[in-house]
């Protein structure tokens, strides 16, 4: 017997709460956040109206998303000692570890529906010029995070650095993860629990996987990194492009959001533009404006950074 609705929906429930209480819904404080990027970026955005978000295996760190299934690893353990007197919450724990085992030829990552845009809450940012726009000119739009969603499929996203928060989450979410196996264990599935093992941890883990770009290691806390997590739909599948990286052949979709007047092209919620450290940082601000003017965007500020870079 499948999930059903009514259980879809609570498992829908818990993963808000989890991110609620993390404070990965919590924009408080930033009234802008920045993507840094290249020129080709610059103008991809701004001539497009439209963001790319790529698909979370190829973001520029390839551990990322395996920093959250290694404490989602280290929880089940960890409830698997709580629960040594209780054979059966055992072996299903134990088929948990499982179902996450990442192999290397055949990467579950790889296979993710969730596609990520990434900003930063650092305004003009030493590290962030350094890191993340290294092709043919620095820039960074500055996006009004209020703005950045387009409901059901995406969503604006703090990401969590604190360690001890992502433990509690982690194992808050492996005690659900048996918690709601068991719940839903009744009538025709008592007789086959293992096909309703898979059944279930199948559509929990559609929700909770959606955590796992939200949560990254203390080391980067001072990116104040931001999120927009998109969710694939079937129909979005002929969307998906592909481009060849320095080490994989990548996907990315373009996302589009809700503008409130109606034009004849839609306007994407910028704020800002930073030039970034570089050459004919004046003449580049003119054609920058030019351009913002020509693509519908007249009134926005455009402003050349304090910091400076020792070029290689």
């Amino acid at each position: 017997m499948p999930v059903t609705p009514q259980e879809n929906n609570a498992y829908r429930e818990f993963v808000v709460e989890i991110a609620k209480g993390l404070g990965a819904l919590d924009l408080s404080g930033h009234d802008i956040v920045w993507h840094y990027t290249d020129g080709d970026g610059l103008l991809g955005i701004l001539q497009s109206s439209t963001l790319y978000a790529t698909q979370v295996a190829a973001l520029n760190d390839s551990k990322e998303t395996e920093y959250a299934t290694d404490l989602f690893r280290e929880a089940v353990r960890q409830v698997i000692l709580d629960k040594k007197d209780d054979s059966d919450a055992v072996a299903f724990l134990n088929a948990v570890l499982e179902f996450v085992k990442d192999e290397p030829e055949n990467p579950t990552r790889g296979i993710s529906k969730f596609f990520v845009t990434c900003f930063s809450g650092q305004a003009d940012d030493v590290n962030q010029w350094g890191k993340y726009a290294r092709g043919t000119g620095r820039y960074a739009v500055g996006f009004v995070p209020s703005m950045l969603f387009s409901p059901p499929s995406s969503f604006l996203y703090r990401v969590i650095y604190d360690r001890a928060k992502q433990q509690q989450a982690t194992k808050a979410i492996a005690e659900a993860t048996l918690r709601f196996y068991r719940e839903g264990l009744n009538g025709e599935r008592l007789k086959e629990p293992d096909l309703w093992a898979r059944e279930f941890f199948q559509a929990w883990d559609e929700w909770v996987y959606r955590l796992a770009p939200l949560a990254k290691d203390h080391r980067w806390q001072s990116e104040s990194e931001f999120r927009i997590v998109h969710e694939l739909n079937v129909s979005e599948f002929p969307k998906v492009r592909f481009r060849q990286r320095r080490t994989m052949l990548s996907r990315y979709i373009v996302l589009e959001f809700p503008h409130v007047v109606k034009r004849r092209a839609s306007l994407l919620p910028i704020a800002k533009i930073m030039i970034g450290p570089g050459a004919h940082p004046a003449f580049t601000r003119v054609s920058v404006k030019l351009l913002l003017e020509q693509m519908g965007y007249p009134d926005i500020p455009v402003e050349i950074t304090k910091c400076s870079l020792t070029e290689p």
